[in-house]
């Protein structure tokens, strides 16, 4: 019964992750929608262009492949090999100054588990460059 709840709620979890990143997508190809961004610009995420538009909703779409990863992963539905690549593709664009900025924004909308992950490895990024 257990086993069978866990399956359910990683089955959930994949489900809600290939809607988040379809509409990330659709958003991002929508010329209409990228036009509307530019005129409006975001401050707040640092988003002036119709290109940092479009790279912003990659890396959201991103954020929630990864997030889903980390939960397949704490939940044993993802091998440690494959969740140990997507450590190192995290610590790779947390590396770079543009996509971390924004990774970091996006963080509070991620679970507690996954955001430590993410500041874990950011703190071991800046120690690197120390």
């Amino acid at each position: 019964m257990k086993q069978d709840r866990e399956i359910a709620l990683a089955e959930m979890w994949q489900a809600r992750t290939a809607t988040t990143v379809e509409y990330s997508a659709s958003m991002a190809g929508n010329e209409m929608v990228m036009s509307a961004f530019a005129e409006n610009a975001d401050p707040v995420l640092g988003i002036a262009t119709t290109e940092e538009q479009a790279i912003f909703f990659a890396i959201w779409g991103a954020m929630y492949l990864w997030e889903n990863s980390h939960y397949q992963y704490q939940h044993g539905f993802l091998p440690k090999e494959h969740w140990t690549r997507i450590l190192f593709s995290l610590r790779t664009y947390l590396g770079n100054t543009f996509w971390r900025s924004r990774m970091l924004k996006l963080a509070p909308q991620m679970t507690p588990s996954f955001r430590a992950v993410l500041e874990n490895l950011a703190e071991g990024v800046d120690a690197e460059s120390e």
